[in-house]
């Protein structure tokens, strides 16, 4: 077989994670413009409001996981991600020309609607699309692009008004249509639409060569395989191994959002303009997302030499330190102590919590997440993940203005302080390690049976067999963090 070229990948990849970046800029919105909005008075918003405005992304990513599972078999991979950016271009032109607050709820619900559906869509384009050669360099690129999307606004926010932001948070998926219309759809899609001759001309398209008779033949056995062991809904349930899965996931991503993630990437612009800080609330929030997204870069050296529980540990035990020295800072402040000796401390604090957050907590429970749940029943997996992700950052940001209104924004950051110890401990106890072991591995240690008495009764080979390797397998790991990325 002749050499693949990567340059059509690459542009494909590019291209595709646009989606990405819109995501992160509908993330990092929040911060430069609900203080805009709080103060303007053409449109009353009140703390209430600002903290729907927040939560109703959250509602919209409960929904779009939902609808893209039955598009992107029926349209395809690629016509839904043309069809996502949509809402992202309605949202902003809603949050351009407002005329009431519920018109931002409007926006911020069309764009959670493609945050969550692209969060669970992109991913899988990516991984249909890529060689093995450089998935894992894709997969950089897409912690790259969200963080390069949250930094945007964050930059530009500050110092321009709400319909110019909206405006350059339109110009992401605009390029994005004029660009991603010129790559093919996915060689998976096309063959399990039973479609050759089109699989056969995407894929010469991605690897820029005509002799992909080899990848071809890999390309239909996998799908194949991956229809042959179909799994069902009812296997999340009724499966031991599944349900202990199950059970993890709720807890690590309720871990991932007692920490205060989203509040904090939407809150922190309005935070910092109460701290007495000779850096300006704005340069803070941009220092902010710069660690963020080189943390993000570090995390995919690191996490396959440490061991994702480790890591996770440390990461709980850092973030708990550095949310407890912000709630000092801000009890201080709050019972009339002078605090200007410590005004280092707040984005200090900060700094610290995303670099500790983003390490571990933040980008591992979506690689954890892939490695527990079957194959053949990952798909379900990753949208119920997506969905009660969704809810769960939700309630954390709608509950935090009302705990800062009653008792202090103090209170709030030692509740995420201790909420992460205490699920800093149920990981140490209850969370296994995955570094280092097969999927057959993973599997047998949840269904909780032990080496010498699998030999004798092994597990359904539905649940681990041949699709491990299979692009769909891996084109479905990917969940999403609200407030930072996932990446495995």
């Amino acid at each position: 077989m002749s050499r693949t070229k990567i340059a059509p990948q690459i542009f494909a990849a590019i291209s595709g994670s646009l989606l990405i970046a819109g995501i992160g800029y509908h993330i990092g919105w929040t911060s430069p413009a609900l203080p805009k909005i709080l103060i303007d008075t053409s449109i009353p918003v009140n703390s209430n409001q600002a903290a729907m405005i927040v939560s109703m992304l959250t509602l919209g990513g409960a929904i779009g996981p939902i609808s893209v599972c039955f598009t992107v078999d029926k349209f395809g991979r690629r016509a839904t991600m043309l069809m996502l950016a949509i809402p992202f271009l309605a949202s902003s032109v809603m949050t351009a020309v407002p005329q009431n607050y519920w018109w931002y709820y409007v926006a911020r619900l069309l764009s959670g609607f493609g945050v969550g559906a692209s969060f669970t869509v992109v991913p899988m384009y990516l991984g249909e699309i890529a060689e093995d050669r450089i998935r894992g360099g894709i997969g950089i690129l897409f912690g790259v692009m969200f963080n390069f999307g949250v930094l945007v606004p964050l930059c530009t926010g500050p110092w321009v008004s709400l319909p110019i932001l909206a405006s350059i948070g339109a110009l992401i998926p605009i390029i994005f249509i004029m660009t991603f219309v010129w790559v093919p759809e996915t060689p998976y899609y096309y063959l399990m639409k039973n479609k050759p001759d089109k699989a056969r001309k995407s894929l010469v398209w991605l690897r820029g060569t005509t002799d992909v008779d080899d990848e071809f033949k890999k390309v239909t056995k996998n799908v194949e395989l991956d229809l042959k062991n179909a799994g069902t809904l009812r296997e999340l349930f009724t499966d031991r191994a599944n349900r202990r899965a199950m059970l993890i996931m709720i807890g690590l991503f309720t871990a991932q959002q007692i920490t205060g993630t989203l509040v904090i990437q939407s809150y922190t612009t309005i935070i910092f303009e109460t701290v007495a800080s000779s850096i300006s609330a704005n340069v803070s929030v941009i220092i902010i997302g710069v660690v963020q997204l080189v943390a993000t870069i570090l995390v995919s050296f690191i996490a396959d030499k440490k061991g994702r529980r480790t890591l996770l540990i440390w990461s709980m035990l850092l973030s708990s330190i550095s949310l407890l020295g912000e709630a000092a800072y801000f009890h201080l402040q709050a019972i009339g102590s002078d605090v200007s000796g410590i005004s280092w401390l707040p984005v200090t604090a900060i700094v610290g919590y995303v670099t500790s957050f983003t390490l571990g907590v933040g980008t591992l429970p979506s690689a954890i997440i892939s490695e527990i749940f079957a194959c053949n029943i990952k798909a379900y997996a990753s949208t119920i993940s997506n969905v009660y992700l969704s809810f769960a950052a939700g309630f954390i940001s709608f509950v935090y203005p009302n705990i800062v209104q009653a008792w202090g924004v103090h209170v709030a950051f030692y509740f995420f302080a201790t909420g992460t110890v205490v699920f800093m401990i149920l990981i140490y106890i209850f969370l296994p390690e995955t570094k280092g072991k097969s999927f057959h591995e993973i599997q047998i240690m949840l269904q909780g049976i032990s080496e010498s008495r699998e030999k004798l009764h092994p597990i359904r080979k539905s649940n681990y067999g041949s699709s491990r390797s299979s692009i769909y397998s891996i084109a479905t790991n990917d969940v999403p963090v609200y407030g930072t990325i996932t990446m495995k």
